[in-house]
């Protein structure tokens, strides 16, 4: 196996992404917290449940329920119970959710091109490709 140092890498390219990032959510009137939130409840689809988000996150399901009820307070979630399981709660972006998310996509997709810049369709999906199977160790883990 090979001495690598791809922890203090992914570290590093999450800490520039968000400082990158961050004054471009706040100039459209949303927090990195909020964001991070609103994009995992899309990433994780419709029957995206409480508990799988909490797990994306990597926090605990009681951190994150503080956090579900001021998100629904504010209108951009709703939590309802699973049409599939009375005992999970399913998360949803509202209309208002989504319009926040539309408002900083194209901030997202040029810091993805910025990401991305010289770098060849071959090394783009080698590189995809490891971090996909990185994000899955990771979640093992949890």
């Amino acid at each position: 196996m090979t001495n690598t140092q791809l922890g203090p890498i992914i570290a590093t390219i999450y800490e520039l992404q968000s400082a990158w990032l961050e004054p471009r959510l706040k100039a459209a009137g949303i927090r990195w917290t909020t964001f991070q939130l609103l994009a995992t409840i899309l990433g994780a689809g419709d029957e995206a449940s409480q508990a799988e988000v909490a797990r994306r996150l990597a926090i605990s399901p009681a951190t994150l329920s503080e956090s579900v009820q001021i998100h629904v307070e504010r209108g951009l979630i709703v939590q309802e119970t699973s049409p599939n399981d009375k005992r999970k709660k399913v998360l949803r972006l509202t209309p208002a959710g989504k319009k926040k998310m539309s408002s900083v996509a194209k901030h997202v997709q040029e810091l993805e091109s910025k990401l991305t810049q010289g770098i060849s369709p071959k090394e783009l999906h080698i590189i995809e490709s490891g971090l996909g199977k990185i994000a899955e160790n990771i979640e093992k883990l949890f």
